[in-house]
């Protein structure tokens, strides 16, 4: 008596299984799954110029987060960083790294704040797009 209840339990479960095995393969839902988190790029960049002369700075490290960069022969810099697309502060570190080269300037941090940012040319659901902003630093030489 047992097995017979057994055998007809175990033959509705299989029968529902199949039927959800099949419900969940099916090509025309219109469920998406998905996995993954939303982030967008969150892009800086600007010129370093000296305070006292206001001519551009070459060799100034730049540092946001994850990202490192030098200034260019121009004094111009570019950073990012991908993060959740929501507002974000980022700190900046400028530091003269090759001493006497180009005059001995004092390190400087600042703050750079996205504050309710508009993202352009996101290219799906998760991808949000990026966002710019330029920051122009004067360094002040060291004394």
């Amino acid at each position: 008596m047992k097995t017979s209840i057994f055998k007809r339990f175990n033959g509705i479960i299989s029968f529902l299984l199949s039927i959800l095995g099949f419900g969940a393969a099916c090509s025309s839902c219109s469920v998406r799954i998905e996995y993954g988190t939303p982030y967008a790029t969150f892009k800086v960049n600007g010129n370093v110029k000296s305070e006292v002369t206001n001519k551009n700075i070459p060799n100034i490290r730049v540092v946001m987060r994850y990202d490192t960069t030098y200034t260019d022969a121009s004094g111009n810099f570019q950073l990012s960083n991908t993060d959740f697309p929501m507002d974000q502060t980022f700190k900046l570190e400028f530091k003269d790294i090759d001493e006497e080269t180009n005059g001995e300037y004092q390190p400087l941090d600042t703050i750079v704040e996205f504050i309710d940012p508009q993202f352009s040319g996101g290219k799906g659901s998760w991808d949000r797009g990026e966002i710019e902003k330029e920051v122009n630093i004067k360094l002040k030489v060291k004394e």
